[in-house]
């Protein structure tokens, strides 16, 4: 008779190519759409390379959030305070250089240490006392916006180009095939490693398999000798380091702190996350998935902007691709389920027919 499962084993189900190719088909059909209208138009905005370059630009900090979001969502979790989390630190890491007197260094290392002790603290409470996630970190969202504020007295505060170092352009010099020059910062870069690693940790190493476990099933997982507490306070710690680079990316691009630098990023950095495939009930999803919704919600943005549409249209259709791809998961997971179904049947069938023989 065949032996049931570990949790350990049942890796290969969470790397389905299924994940990926629902994003990927959106993608494609987008980018088709624009190539047919900007072919009608006779001019090609959209597709140039510094074009797509200023997409990884402007996305490059949500994207870096949506790392961390997709390892909380995987666990089983959710978490609403990044967008505020954000602005926190980087209104922290301004008001320590421009006026108190820290050194950009240690500015940028206490202020990334402050996103990671805040998150610690909500991971602490939703693990250890198993409370929801949403209301907890909404809460966590509306008090660090209070404490931004009264950090900066509701003041925007000018940053002086100490973090210029992040917008160095890799490629200074080259240039793209219709002769202007091309851009490649630092916090591209940053990104893209970012996303290879966490897709590397969730794929390949046993902290991984244990996130997956315990989004999928945490009662299995605790069985199996996980410890689920940890794994989903680890969770938000990793989420707070990614939200505190991000806080100090986000400060280098706008070089100014203020309150609204992270204002409603987490929608943005969910929907990316829930676009690539992460199911938000967790164990279902990975990196890859994400970076590739990242990078549609970018497409649609700046070909809206490419072809001047106005902003409002931009919202109707970052609303109808989450729908689309939550809807669409849903009937791939009803399909998957039930050919299982009908899998075991098959197996029981075949086993009663074997000894029935023998």
């Amino acid at each position: 008779m065949k032996q049931p499962s570990s949790i350990s084993e049942k890796k290969p189900s969470v790397f389905r190519s299924s994940d990926l190719a629902m994003v990927l088909t959106i993608l494609i059909g987008f980018v088709a759409v624009m190539f047919v209208i900007e072919l009608a138009g006779g001019q090609f905005k959209f597709f140039t390379a510094n074009n797509w370059l200023n997409i990884l630009m402007q996305n490059a900090v949500i994207g870096i959030m949506a790392m961390g979001m997709t390892i909380v969502m995987i666990s089983g979790g959710i978490d609403l305070s990044v967008g505020y989390l954000a602005s926190l630190g980087g209104i922290f890491i301004a008001k320590g250089v421009v006026d108190w007197g820290i050194p950009i260094v240690p500015a940028v290392i206490l202020g990334i240490l402050i996103c990671v002790g805040l998150e610690a603290m909500l991971g602490a409470i939703i693990a250890r006392l198993e409370v929801e996630p949403f209301i907890i970190t909404l809460g966590g969202s509306i008090a660090f916006r209070g404490i931004a504020l009264l950090m900066c007295q509701s003041r925007e505060v000018v940053m002086s180009g100490q973090l210029e170092g992040f917008k160095t352009n890799l490629i200074e010099g080259a240039k793209a095939p219709d002769g202007l020059s091309m851009t490649l910062p630092i916090y591209v870069v940053i990104f893209i490693v970012i996303a290879v690693i966490v897709w590397w940790v969730l794929k390949y190493t046993k902290y991984g398999r244990r996130i997956y476990a315990v989004g999928a099933n945490p009662s299995a997982a605790y069985l199996a000798g996980i410890n689920v507490k940890n794994i989903k306070l680890s969770s938000y710690v990793i989420n707070g380091l990614l939200v505190g680079l991000a806080s100090v990316l986000l400060l280098s691009r706008v070089g100014t702190a203020i309150i609204t630098m992270g204002e409603r990023m987490e929608i943005d950095v969910i929907a990316a996350v829930v676009i690539g495939g992460v199911a938000m009930s967790g164990g279902k999803g990975n990196a890859m998935g994400t970076f590739l919704g990242v990078i549609l919600l970018g497409a649609v943005t700046n070909g809206m902007t490419v072809l001047k549409l106005q902003s409002e249209w931009q919202f109707v259709a970052k609303g109808a691709i989450i729908i689309a791809a939550v809807a669409a998961g849903a009937i791939s997971s009803k399909i998957a389920a039930r050919g299982e179904v009908r899998q075991q049947k098959q197996e029981a069938l075949a086993e009663q027919a074997g000894e029935g023989k023998e």
